[in-house]
């Protein structure tokens, strides 16, 4: 098949939190042609554009409308989404691939991101999967209920973006794909399938990739909680919070010792901020995040707001660490089958604390590595069957058409 691609951002580095589409690509790559349309961050080099290049026909970038993430440009940013429909960069992205379609039509358009989706008013009629990944919309209203007075503008006017053009989405597209069974059913219910107007749906994973995520010692670290993500985006940082302000206290009052390393690339100020507590590092970007993972004794999730699946936690697990998580983090792990993760659950900080202070006595006493935790992530989260998976849906896509082509 020939492939139309788009991404709300480059699927490289893979640190730029895309790499569900890297795997993506690269693995329907061996079987399919593929043309990338792609919105471009401020950040990118030249060679990430390069690095994709092996595995994609063409690739047509955009510099994006987002700009900076403080509040007050927020504010803006979303008033301006909301008046013109969409990032107008989407709008152009969405020319360019009409060009290429007139030179030689493409068989079916897999676009991801809700920023995208001003690509499809420029683009020739095609069948059309969208990977709408998770639901966002969900995890801004749980944000909404920690986020300060000052912050809850931005928010709502994010939600109402958002939301707009999820609801478009699951009308416009022939199918509709989502990372965990948990966001799926936040947009369209438990018995959402057949909902007159609505997308097919499937859930598609996320994977890990098991040959590099593999620990070198059979024993646990000592005394190390950690933390590790992107230390910018609003979930991680209140997790980060969480952990260190209401949770680690009510541990060392059990074990003075225990210590926590939050590591993760561009830390927000109040994240640096934790550096200056006691038994607190800050690690801010580092080249390997396994080393860290290989002395943990116990890995500590206390997400409160967030969509999708968290990948540190599969990393985590991967890496045979135990995992003490809150619901939320649990549940986005919850397979299509209803197969939950082999994870510690805790609903609030004490509850939290208890279970980190057990994992840490049981690494003072030379636990070991936990196998059955990796064995969960190769039995269902594996980028190569999730990809195949992916492949099929756009085979039955594409020889289904779209409504236009039928009638012909």
């Amino acid at each position: 098949m020939r492939l139309l691609y788009v991404t709300a951002d480059l699927p490289w580095p893979l640190t730029s939190g895309y790499l569900r589409h890297y795997h993506f690509i690269r693995a329907l790559s061996e079987r399919h042609e593929i043309t990338l349309l792609s919105l471009r961050g401020p950040d990118h080099e030249p060679g990430d554009i390069e690095a994709l290049r092996p595995y994609v026909e063409a690739i047509v970038t955009e510099p994006s409308a987002r700009g900076p993430r403080s509040l007050p440009v927020k504010v803006a940013d979303r008033v301006r989404m909301l008046v013109a429909g969409g990032d107008v960069a989407a709008a152009r992205l969405g020319a360019a691939g009409a060009r290429i379609a007139d030179e030689r039509p493409f068989d079916a358009l897999l676009l991801s991101g809700k920023r995208t989706m001003p690509v499809l008013d420029g683009l020739p009629p095609m069948p059309l999967v969208a990977d709408l990944c998770d639901a966002t919309s969900s995890r801004i209203r749980r944000q909404m209920r920690h986020a300060s007075v000052s912050s809850q503008p931005a928010l709502a006017l994010e939600y109402l973006e958002v939301r707009r053009v999820e609801r478009a989405l699951m009308h416009r597209s022939r199918h509709a794909l989502f990372a965990s069974a948990r966001d799926r059913e936040a947009l369209v219910g438990r018995n959402g399938e057949g909902q007159p107007g609505l997308a097919e749906t499937s859930v598609v994973p996320n994977g890990v990739d098991l040959e590099v995520w593999r620990r070198e010692g059979r024993t646990l670290g000592r005394d190390e909680i950690v933390l590790t993500g992107a230390m910018d985006y609003p979930p991680n940082m209140d997790a980060a919070e969480q952990l260190v302000h209401a949770i680690l206290p009510r541990v060392q009052a059990e074990l003075p010792a225990a210590r926590v390393s939050i590591v993760g690339r561009d830390p927000a100020p109040g994240v640096r901020a934790l550096a200056d507590r006691p038994g607190v590092t800050v690690t801010g970007y580092v080249d390997d995040v396994r080393p860290y993972l290989e002395r943990a004794a116990v890995f500590a999730a206390p997400i409160r707001y967030g969509a999708g699946i968290q990948n540190k936690v599969l990393e985590a697990l991967a890496m045979e660490v135990p995992v003490v998580a809150s619901p939320l983090a649990a549940e986005g792990l919850r397979t299509e089958r209803g197969n939950l993760p082999p994870v510690d659950v805790a609903r609030d900080a004490d509850g939290m604390a208890a279970l980190i202070v057990t994992r840490l006595r049981l690494a003072a006493e030379g636990a070991s590595a936990e196998p059955a935790l990796r064995a969960y992530v190769a039995e269902h989260f594996d980028w190569g069957r999730n990809a195949a998976r992916l492949g099929e849906i756009l085979e039955d896509a594409a020889a289904r058409g779209t409504p236009e082509s039928r009638r012909r």
